[in-house]
């Protein structure tokens, strides 16, 4: 198991703030990254951050401390910003040196009975959008919709031009999350492409998860040339060779390396690394120990 300080004391993120090369990224240290600084969904640590009991700032202060620099946030059983108001958490964020770049929210709701207390696109926009801008959140995120049908697909499109026209209007951002079936053909178009094709590309992008669209069959860089600069978002996530489950990045199949050298081909403005059902600390390090090592290291 790795322990929080031989982690720090091993890969040098927190005083070099993570490796430096020439790029177009920047640090508030004077650093200078050739990819985005690494963040994380907070999803990844849901276990820990949601857990009874379970002190908010603690589990940032241990995210905070493996060198993480971004962060978005997902709802759990504590709501959107883990028993918080979106202010008080993006202060708690802000004072360990995280910056809250997006949160998750639902599109289309998948059944005719939404669950008490919760959110989503349809319904929920507007306090969606205030909420965050609350919390100096940039980015609104779907982070799946009903997409059963083509009757589906279209109308979770109609939702995302709205999210987008009022992101927009805010200030904002906004942007939807894939899984494996974006990819899957329906009548002949997939919902991914007929999303990115029926919407204002400088209004409505894609958080492009690196694993579930290889997962599908997708290369990740062939998308980039089709939909250049449409990925401003990644989700950086890695799955195991044999059981096809998340496992932390750089210990399963997805070609990091192939998908970074293409970066630039895509937009990316932010990668979060997720590991779905990490369950501990350590997870995460091993996450952000190979990628120091073999993306960000000094070129």
């Amino acid at each position: 198991m790795i322990s929080r300080r031989s982690f720090i004391k091993s890969t040098g993120l927190i005083a070099a703030g993570s490796a430096i090369s020439a790029g177009s990224y920047s640090l508030t240290n004077g650093t200078f990254l050739k990819y985005p600084p690494l963040g994380l969904q907070v999803y990844t640590l849901s276990g820990l951050i949601n857990a009874p009991g379970a002190d908010t700032k603690t589990v940032l202060k241990q995210i905070a401390d493996l060198g993480i620099k971004e962060i978005e946030t997902a709802t759990g059983s504590g709501g959107l910003y883990y028993k918080h108001s979106a202010r008080d958490f993006a202060m708690m964020a802000n004072d360990l040196g995280l910056k809250w770049i997006g949160n998750h929210v639902g599109g289309l709701p998948r059944n005719a009975t939404v669950a008490p207390g919760s959110r989503n696109l349809r319904d929920n926009l507007s306090q969606i959008i205030d909420e965050a801008a609350e919390g100096g959140c940039t980015w609104v995120i779907c982070s799946s919709s009903s997409i059963n049908n083509l009757d589906e697909i279209k109308r979770t499109t109609e939702i995302f031009i709205k999210a987008g026209d009022a992101t927009a209007k805010n200030k904002m951002k906004f942007a939807y999350h894939n899984h494996q079936s974006e990819f899957t053909a329906i009548e002949g178009i997939s919902a991914f492409d007929y999303v990115l094709g029926n919407t204002d590309k400088n209004k409505v992008f894609m958080e492009l998860d690196l694993a579930w669209a290889s997962a599908a069959g997708m290369d990740p860089v062939a998308l980039f040339k089709k939909y250049p600069n449409r990925f401003p978002l990644w989700h950086v996530k890695d799955l195991d060779k044999t059981t096809g489950k998340p496992c932390p990045v750089g210990k399963g199949k997805i070609d990091f390396k192939h998908i970074f050298e293409n970066s630039r081909l895509s937009g990316v403005k932010h990668a979060f690394i997720e590991q779905d059902g990490a369950k501990q600390i350590d997870d995460l390090a091993e996450s952000v120990t190979w990628l120091n090592e073999n993306i960000y290291k000094k070129t």
